[in-house]
């Protein structure tokens, strides 16, 4: 029997966290018994999750077994809550919805193309009960969005993951999509023909972020989508952050890009979204009536 264990990074530096990836990937074959060490971790946001989720998934489905030690009592209450723990378990099934203790966090979900539409209307329905009147459809058609691009573009070995968490403190709501595939900036250099020879990979992300951009994508959707998203945190006052290969872009909501190489060396992308809830517009009353 081999034995791999997982050191998660007690730390919110992305630096830790994409090391950690990139070695820990070099191990997933052969290991029978995979430990997760949360060590001394206090908290993890919604990005730290999906990337883990992903990680740990690498290693599930060639065959080991996973098993979890450490953390403090507060985030193990946490793990416990939304039952983060029971998701490599015999018989789990992590393709559908898993209602945590946890009011304010909407299930971890591997991604099921199956499952796209229901999943995004059940986090606008999940949500809509801290968002009073609010019209959250811009939520749900935006992870839409996010959803469909990884089965259309990302090829990735994992599906991806994604997990949402309500913040009531500021009445905010943040999402997290990641997968292990070829990354943004592969997929559109393979269909893009490229002048510069050395098109960095942060450029073609914000080349995937310009409105109208579109690669060829199978029928349900039009293109990557991107700019809807980023239209969508700018309008809602949120935040968009995309890590994906060597390329870092992120986006503040009335402010100047952010965007440059990260050296991650990331085979993947990670996509990031925080909006606030208070600038979503009200609902419409005369739609009700049309609202299943």
């Amino acid at each position: 029997m081999k034995n791999y264990t997982l050191r998660v990074p007690p730390s919110q530096r992305a630096d830790d966290w994409f090391s950690f990836i990139r070695e820990s990937l070099k191990h997933t074959e052969g290991i029978s018994q995979l430990t997760v060490d949360f060590n001394q971790v206090r908290f993890m946001d919604t990005d730290d999750f999906v990337v883990l989720a992903c990680l740990i998934e690498s290693f599930y489905i060639k065959g080991c077994d996973i098993q979890f030690i450490g953390g403090t009592d507060g985030f193990n209450s946490h793990l416990f809550n939304i039952k983060f723990k029971e998701y490599w378990k015999e018989g789990f099934d992590r393709s559908k919805f898993t209602l945590s203790y946890n009011q304010t966090t909407l299930c971890l979900w591997k991604i099921s193309q199956d499952m796209i539409y229901s999943y995004s209307m059940y986090a606008r329905k999940y949500f809509e009960r801290f968002a009073i009147n609010k019209d959250l459809i811009p939520l749900a058609s935006n992870m839409d969005e996010v959803f469909n691009n990884i089965f259309d573009h990302s090829r990735s070995p994992v599906t991806g993951y994604i997990i949402t968490q309500y913040y009531p403190k500021n009445n905010k709501l943040s999402f997290s999509v990641c997968d292990f595939g070829i990354g943004i900036p592969n997929a559109i250099k393979e269909v893009d023909i490229i002048d510069e020879p050395d098109f960095e990979d942060w450029k073609a992300i914000l080349k995937s972020l310009e409105k109208g951009f579109s690669i060829n994508s199978t029928p349900r959707n039009r293109g990557f989508g991107l700019n809807n998203i980023l239209e969508f945190t700018e309008s809602s006052k949120g935040r968009l952050l995309i890590i994906s290969n060597d390329g870092i872009v992120e986006k503040k909501a009335g402010e100047m890009y952010h965007a440059g190489s990260n050296n991650f060396n990331f085979s993947g992308t990670l996509v990031k979204v925080e909006v606030d809830l208070n600038s979503f517009d009200e609902k419409d009353e005369t739609d009700q009536i049309f609202d299943f």
